[in-house]
C-alpha cells in the first residue's frame, strides 16, 4: 500500500535532477572528455543511473554503477588515475559497497 503523504512526482523529480546534473557536467566539460556528444555514451548512462540511485538513497547500486561507469570512461578522459590509485580502485569500491550495505538500514523507508 502506498503512503498517502508520498509525493507522486518524486520519480520524475529525481530523473530531472539527474539529467540536469549530467547536462551541466557535459556543458562545462567537467570530466575533460571533449565535445558534448562524447558525454552521451553507455558509460555515462551507467553514471546517470548511479546518480539516480544515489538520489533514491539506493547506495549499493549507486556505488557500483558509478564505479563501473567511471572505470570504463577513464581511458577517454584526459585526467588519469596514477598507478597506485588504479591498483586500489576495485578494492576501494568493494569497501565502499560494504559500507553502503552497513549504512543502508539507516536510510530505510518506513
Amino acid at each position: 500500500m502506498k503512503d498517502k503523504n508520498q509525493n507522486p512526482f518524486t520519480g520524475i523529480a529525481k530523473f530531472l535532477i539527474s539529467l540536469g546534473l549530467m547536462m551541466i557536467v557535459a556543458k562545462l566539460d567537467l570530466l575533460k572528455i571533449g565535445e558534448i556528444s562524447d558525454y552521451f555514451t553507455w558509460q555515462m548512462l551507467l553514471i546517470f543511473f548511479g546518480l539516480w540511485s544515489l538520489l533514491s538513497l539506493e547506495l549499493v547500486s549507486a556505488v557500483l554503477l558509478f564505479a563501473t561507469g567511471f572505470w570504463f570512461l577513464m581511458p577517454e578522459m584526459t585526467v588519469q588515475l596514477s598507478e597506485p590509485y588504479e591498483n586500489i580502485y576495485w578494492p576501494a569500491i568493494l569497501v565502499l559497497t560494504g559500507l553502503a550495505f552497513m549504512i543502508k538500514p539507516l536510510f530505510k523507508k518506513n
